[in-house]
């Protein structure tokens, strides 16, 4: 019985993942929208958020415009708040504010992406 917990406890922590959201690897072209236009590369898209390629770092809890050229659908644009990251690497943000229709242009192209084996 102890061998069948200890199991049971490493399939728990194995599929315990904070992403809500299936990702798509990318990259993507987008541009983050502030004081300037800064092009990015997106990585690891999803619904609900990205990966933003950075040489620089980014505090947790900045806001900013953010566009993402995506295929099939052409450009949604998103409020992002960045949640962490690595030095030298980028960061993570999560989309706070999407317009109606973007978020249904974004779950489009990401379905289709998805069927075609991206």
């Amino acid at each position: 019985m102890h061998e069948a917990q200890h199991t049971q406890t490493q399939t728990s922590v194995a599929t315990d993942d904070r992403r809500e959201h299936e990702r798509i690897p990318g990259p993507f072209d987008g541009r983050r929208i502030d004081a300037i236009v800064t092009p990015v590369s997106i990585y690891d898209l999803s619904e609900g958020g990205c990966f933003i390629n950075a040489m620089h770092e980014q505090k947790p809890g900045t806001v900013f415009r953010l566009e993402i050229d995506l295929p099939y659908v052409g450009r949604v644009t998103a409020t992002a708040e960045t949640i962490g990251g690595r030095a030298h690497f980028g960061f993570a943000v999560r989309f706070t504010e999407m317009s109606a229709q973007d978020a249904i242009r974004l779950q489009h192209a990401l379905d289709e992406l998805k069927v075609r084996g991206y």
